[in-house]
């Protein structure tokens, strides 16, 4: 499977950071996928609407230390209690 080579954000306006500097605020809405020819195919999972949305989607380049595996975690369950360990005192906090 390709990877994601660009993410897609849209501008939504600007907030003060606490040092009193001026921060555009970003929201992620999809990846980009370039293949071998160059084409650019583009995955959208949101869309901002709202006044504060310019319309415009920018490109930035996957920093690829920051992004997850896409992969499910496989998480194992607990060994359920052998018949006659069960324990009296309820660990349930409520």
């Amino acid at each position: 499977m390709a990877r994601p080579t660009h993410d897609i954000v849209a501008t939504l306006g600007e907030y003060t950071a606490q040092d009193g500097t001026k921060k555009k605020r970003y929201h992620p809405c999809g990846v980009a996928f370039t293949n071998a020819q160059g084409q650019v195919s583009l995955k959208l999972a949101a869309l901002p609407c709202g006044p504060e949305w310019s319309g415009w989607l920018s490109l930035y380049p996957v920093k690829t230390e920051e992004r997850p595996d896409p992969r499910p975690v496989q998480r194992s369950m607990p060994a359920a209690p052998a018949a006659g360990d069960e324990d009296d005192d309820d660990q349930i906090p409520f």
